[in-house]
């Protein structure tokens, strides 16, 4: 069944589209100073590999995105967080060589540490910056209703940046569509992760 897309495609874009993508900034009063935050996704070590390489498609994704706003907005400051360390480099380093390596200006970069999961970049950046700030959220599109929910938690109010959206056509379902294929079984695995995750995340602010 869910080798098949009608499931997993209608399970995903649920998700996805809470959040429209943010193209148009003129809706939010953006004229004071903001924070441009990027949740990390994941890389591999290689120095044999320029540093937006070694980033995986998601976590470059996400990158390019806040480039992106980043370049449109002259008073951000870009902040870019990762996982743990592998063989001592961490994936905020790594975002900090790619940002470099695109065009992004060293004094116009901040990193937080090496957060383990979405809820601990919540409050690391919440401990390091405080709620007062103006804070665009860049993530992807199916993990930024969690993402949300968690940084409302902490005491945000971010404006969401959804990216790498897997649901990228509005057109309707061909016969060619509900061809069986392994993508449509890893669509279903990340949005199961996600539906898990939200619930989880639900659970937690009940209980505070």
């Amino acid at each position: 069944m869910i080798c098949f897309p009608f499931l997993p495609d209608l399970l995903a874009r649920s998700f996805e589209k809470r959040y429209p993508p943010l193209l148009d900034l003129s809706q939010y009063n953006l004229k004071d100073s903001i924070n441009i935050l990027v949740l990390g996704a994941g890389y591999t070590n290689n120095k044999n590999l320029p540093p937006n390489d070694q980033l995986s498609l998601n976590s470059l994704g996400r990158l390019s995105e806040a480039i992106r706003l980043h370049r449109l907005l002259n008073a951000s400051l870009l902040i870019l967080t990762g996982s743990d360390p592998i063989e001592k480099v961490s994936e905020s380093n790594l975002f900090v060589q790619a940002a470099f390596a695109l065009g992004v200006k060293g004094n116009e970069i901040r990193f937080i540490g090496n957060p383990e999961n979405t809820q601990m970049e919540a409050l690391d950046y919440t401990k390091k910056y405080g709620t007062n700030k103006s804070l665009i959220l860049v993530t992807d599109a199916i993990h930024m209703p969690r993402a949300m929910l968690l940084f409302e938690k902490a005491g945000q109010k971010p404006i969401p940046a959804p990216t790498n959206h897997m649901m990228k056509s509005d057109r309707k379902m061909y016969v060619s569509d509900w061809v069986p294929s392994s993508l449509n079984i890893v669509k279903m695995e990340l949005t199961m992760h996600e539906i898990f995750g939200l619930i989880w995340a639900e659970i937690g602010v009940r209980r505070r």
